[in-house]
């Protein structure tokens, strides 16, 4: 895995959920990593599910939706390039709140839950910054919800 590590290091430089730490909390960021790779279609993590890791997007799109009754699977977003999917697993029990599929060929850092929040534990400079880009992400989500939640309730539209 030595040889990944400049290739890791690269992919969370460029990302906006770890844009402007260090190189040291970066380093310390890439021993909690590991580089994922999916192709278009495949199931990142489902609804429901237990997952300890967290997902930075370096290439691709994940499409993330949630099960609604009468509706089936209804898409939230899509993230792409720089964004993080699967947050539960960084704060929570790590229970998924929705389920991600590639949209298209995807790179992925996944970073352990477990050994991030550790790292968090022992910086807490670099704890107080992820969880506040943690907090932006959350932020984004609810705005998501809340516009597939006007679509959903609108009047005249397909809502059972």
């Amino acid at each position: 895995m030595i040889h990944q590590q400049p290739n890791i290091l690269k992919m969370l430089s460029e990302s906006r959920f770890t844009e402007n730490l260090n190189n040291q909390q970066l380093q310390s960021l890439c021993r909690a990593s590991r580089v994922h790779s999916l192709p278009a279609g495949t199931i990142l993590f489902q609804e429901g599910e237990l997952e300890d890791e967290v997902f930075v997007i370096s290439s691709g799109h994940v499409r993330l939706s949630m099960s609604v009754p009468g509706r089936g699977n209804v898409v939230l977003l899509t993230s792409g390039p720089g964004d993080l999917v699967g947050w539960s697993g960084l704060i929570s029990d790590g229970r998924m709140t929705a389920t991600a599929v590639a949209a298209d060929d995807c790179v992925l850092v996944a970073l352990s839950g477990k050994r991030v929040r550790e790292l968090c534990e022992t910086d807490p400079q670099l704890g107080y910054v992820l969880m506040i880009r943690l907090a932006r992400v959350l932020s984004q989500r609810i705005l998501a919800t809340r516009l597939q939640l006007l679509d959903l309730f609108r009047p005249g539209g397909d809502s059972r």
